[in-house]
């Protein structure tokens, strides 16, 4: 009785956070920025573009892609630093950004050789849907990290 009770809990716990949770499609997305009163662009399916900045701070991009097939809503922001494979300090920036990718709390940074730049990145893995709350803390943590980072990066000789 005490495992059918138990089983019976967990399967009412699931369904509750399925229920609280959007799912991760474009339309939650859509929904979450527009809660936040951003103003965005569409891309393809489930891509969008926007920009925020702290009040004194200079406007940062941002890009979301959903991928509700594989439960997952990835949120970047594009053009942290500006880097070449064939840049000398490329390699020292390599190491740097391996370090700071073990220090971040939220996010990571990673580079795009076809753009020739660091982004600053955070996925969710959505299984039962990504709430507007977690979605927009990601949004404020990765616009609060990002100076930081942008600030270690330049520092590289």
């Amino acid at each position: 009785m005490k495992k059918l009770i138990a089983l019976f809990s967990l399967l009412l716990l699931l369904t509750a956070v399925a229920a609280w949770a959007g799912p991760t499609d474009g339309a939650t997305v859509e929904q979450y920025l527009t809660q936040m009163k951003l103003k965005f662009t569409r891309g393809q399916i489930g891509e969008y573009k926007f920009s925020l900045s702290f009040p004194d701070g200079q406007p940062e991009q941002f890009y979301v892609r959903t991928m509700p097939s594989h439960k997952i809503v990835y949120l970047a922001i594009v053009d942290v630093y500006e880097l070449a494979a064939d840049n000398p300090k490329a390699s020292a920036i390599f190491r740097l950004m391996a370090d700071l990718n073990y220090r971040l709390t939220v996010g990571k940074l990673e580079w795009d050789q076809q753009a020739k730049s660091v982004r600053l990145s955070y996925t969710f893995a959505a299984e039962n849907g990504v709430d507007f709350a977690s979605f927009k803390a990601a949004v404020q943590t990765l616009l609060t990290e990002v100076e930081t980072v942008r600030k270690e990066l330049s520092k590289v000789k």
